[in-house]
């Protein structure tokens, strides 16, 4: 089996709940799958994998015990795009450096786009992730307004990436970020985003259906 991810095997970082080690390794594998099917034919006949996928998804249905509205910290384990609980998130980590979030990523196969490179709309979710964080430097939450992503190169899979983000004005309801992606010294990727600031009372309640007052 190969290593586990080193995002899931750290400490949970601050608030974000922590992960089991058997779940980890649960995650781990559901990750490899991802990126095995990627070199599987369409035209294989596979009945017996498919039993045990059909069974394996069963017994992992049978485990849950949360709704979709869960709390703060484990809602951020199902992140897409950073999730420590969800497998279609990349291995990756987050770090704040002078004032600048610094993500590193590396996306396998199995978000390939064109011939060996990410496609476009994982980019736009690293760029806008990436950017959403610098909600840290603010001590606020925020919803993105808009986001307007120029694709300068092909970012190519397997690949260590860094994306970068940073604030370049503060207002009073909004702020304005920067963001770009690093292949190397290539820069593949930029943005530049409206963050809206929001209550964290109103951030919680969005998508409550059963309150429809509520929302952005």
């Amino acid at each position: 089996m190969s290593d586990l991810d080193p995002a899931l095997l750290a400490d949970a970082p601050p608030g974000r709940a922590p992960v089991s080690p058997t779940l980890q390794r649960v995650i781990a594998a559901a990750r490899r799958m991802n990126r095995a099917l990627v070199h599987v034919d369409p035209a294989t006949d596979a009945p017996e994998m498919a039993a045990d996928f059909e069974d394996l998804a069963e017994r992992l249905e049978a485990l849950g015990t949360m709704e979709v509205r869960q709390t703060e910290l484990n809602r951020r384990t199902r992140n897409p795009a950073t999730g420590s609980m969800n497998p279609i998130a990349p291995p990756i980590t987050v770090d704040i450096v002078d004032n600048i979030v610094v993500s590193t990523v590396s996306f396998s196969e199995a978000y390939q786009g064109p011939p060996g490179t990410v496609h476009g709309g994982w980019v736009a979710a690293l760029l806008d992730e990436t950017m959403g964080r610098t909600r840290l430097l603010v001590d606020n939450n925020v919803v993105t307004g808009s986001l307007h992503v120029r694709y300068v190169a092909p970012t190519p899979i397997n690949t260590d990436l860094v994306g970068r983000a940073w604030i370049v004005d503060r207002q009073t309801k909004k702020m304005i970020v920067h963001g770009e992606i690093r292949a190397g010294e290539t820069v593949t990727a930029t943005a530049e985003g409206v963050f809206v600031y929001i209550a964290r009372e109103r951030f919680v309640s969005l998508g409550n259906t059963d309150n429809p007052e509520v929302g952005p």
